[in-house]
């Protein structure tokens, strides 16, 4: 199977079906296998089981086409503090990496994911920050849902490739 044809986003989660805080934390780690400018360590993840924080993210989430109350389980991807890092310039492009990680290993561990754009929407990360009691020059990059999916369409446009445009220098 290619993971990285199955991958989807998923919008509506079986919520009898939890995921198990074992597999969440190992979706985590293998986030921190994602390669990251000169190694640094630029990154960290919020686990999100409560259903009190999660109901409390439509308040963010009001104009977006997924909505949080949908998942049972979130992973916040937390930028560290850009003055602490050697190449803060590229801490998004970690954090963007280590987020795609986290999808890919849930597709591959049959699980479904759909990521919340946050940063860079002042207002949104100003928000999760909040909810998160998130104040030391940290913020939170985006949540990812993840979870079992309710059905098994896909939601992706397999026609997407085809219609790349792809120019080759030689």
């Amino acid at each position: 199977m290619d993971i990285i044809l199955e991958r989807r986003s998923v919008r509506n989660f079986n919520l009898d079906k939890k995921v198990d805080i074992e597999t969440l934390k190992l979706l985590c780690k293998y986030a921190e296998a994602a390669p990251s400018a000169r190694k640094q360590i630029s990154r960290e993840y919020i686990i999100i089981t409560k259903r009190e924080i999660i109901d409390k993210l439509e308040d963010i989430y009001v104009k977006s086409t997924m909505r949080p109350s949908k998942c049972n389980a979130l992973i916040a991807v937390i930028g560290k503090d850009p003055s602490t890092l050697p190449c803060p310039d590229f801490q998004t492009i970690d954090l963007a990496l280590a987020t795609e990680n986290i999808m890919l290993k849930a597709t591959e561990f049959g699980l479904g994911s759909v990521m919340l754009g946050t940063y860079p929407a002042k207002e949104r990360t100003t928000m999760a920050n909040e909810l998160l009691n998130i104040n030391d020059n940290r913020f939170v990059f985006t949540f990812v849902c993840v979870g079992y999916p309710e059905s098994n369409d896909v939601f992706y446009d397999s026609n997407k490739i085809e219609k790349t445009t792809i120019e080759v220098i030689e």
